[in-house]
């Protein structure tokens, strides 16, 4: 398979191939054998080196060697750098999950507090209800009998005279 194509690379041979003109060049130079050291290091040979043939292989080596542990270097200290960025976005969301957390508890035990008290007042109007009520029913009650006490004096009034 064509490592571009996800069809077969028989099928595809002549369209998957896309050339960058660029490489193609510089690896026809490779081929060639022109713009590369033949001493040995395999570098690629600067305009200068090529024309004056004064080529050290170990010299090109160090500057290519400096400049990798150089980029290596910064690599790994744009590592850091974003892992400390990370770091401190990650405390921040915490302490703002922890915040946010603490907020709904004091929350809900404001509420439950409130409703503890809703309960009391509710419970105290029901006790005041009751009692009003039986105050009712006695007074009722005593209205009835006071009624019906005169009712029995007035009847035995009426019955006296005879």
């Amino acid at each position: 398979m064509c490592a571009d194509c996800p069809t077969a690379r028989a099928e595809k041979e002549p369209t998957c191939q896309v050339l960058n003109r660029g490489l193609m060049e510089s690896q026809t130079e490779l081929q060639a054998g022109r713009g590369v050291c033949q001493r040995g290091c395999g570098l690629r040979l600067s305009g200068e080196d090529m024309s004056s043939g004064q080529h050290c292989c170990v010299e090109a080596l160090r500057t290519v060697t400096e400049a990798l542990e150089e980029r290596s270097a910064t690599l790994e200290h744009e590592t850091r750098m974003q892992r400390l960025r990370w770091n401190r976005r990650e405390q921040s969301l915490l302490a703002q999950v922890t915040a946010l957390q603490t907020e709904a508890q004091l929350s809900a035990l404001q509420h439950q507090r409130r409703l503890h008290q809703y309960m009391l007042h509710i419970h105290s109007l029901a006790e005041q209800l009751t009692g009003y009520c039986q105050r009712d029913v006695r007074t009722t009650a005593d209205i009835q009998n006071k009624i019906s006490d005169k009712e029995g004096e007035s009847q035995e009034q009426f019955k006296a005279p005879e």
